[in-house]
């Protein structure tokens, strides 16, 4: 079973959450136009807003995600991607946006803009990634924080770290 704490246990985040995280198996199209190595799972992440930030439009909304394991294990393209901008690591502690992300364990998903909360409190802004690497069965460990900025404020959450998250398993809810 998954388990999530936060890197630094005192922080306290006010309006920018990680919320709803999901790992399943994923199966690439046949006809695909990516190169290998194809995706084998695809994890689901949302960045949610406190609930009085309805209906207010968040600007460049990020979710830094960085592999702790298994060994092998990485972010790859997916044909299921919606139309976040894929970042890499610049090897100068920034990131380069490519049209179509490398296989990585450290990525920056970022939208320019859009609302952090749908229907109800709990229904945020999703990104969906491929992953390729993981053991069959075996748990994915990983470390994610979401920001997104406002014309008037910027915001984070909190950083986290899952482990053992499994196909199949989804945590819900604020998580960090």
């Amino acid at each position: 079973m998954a388990t999530v704490k936060k890197d630094d246990p005192g922080c306290h985040a006010d309006i920018v959450f990680v919320g709803n995280l999901r790992l399943l198996p994923y199966t690439e199209d046949a006809d695909t136009e990516l190169p290998p190595p194809h995706a084998t799972a695809a994890m689901n992440i949302d960045v949610l807003a406190a609930s009085g930030y309805e209906n207010v439009e968040f600007e460049d909304i990020m979710v830094h995600l960085e592999i702790k394991g298994p060994p092998g294990a990485q972010f790859v393209e997916h044909d299921a991607r919606t139309n976040w901008h894929w970042g890499n690591p610049d090897g100068a502690g920034g990131w380069v946006e490519v049209p179509r992300g490398t296989p990585t364990t450290r990525l920056r998903m970022r939208l320019a803009k859009g609302n952090l909360l749908r229907p109800g409190p709990l229904d945020g802004l999703t990104y969906y990634v491929g992953l390729y690497g993981l053991p069959t069965g075996g748990g994915l460990d990983v470390s994610a924080v979401a920001s997104a900025g406002r014309v008037t404020a910027t915001a984070s959450s909190c950083s986290i770290e899952v482990t053992g998250l499994r196909e199949g398993e989804t945590l819900r809810g604020y998580l960090s």
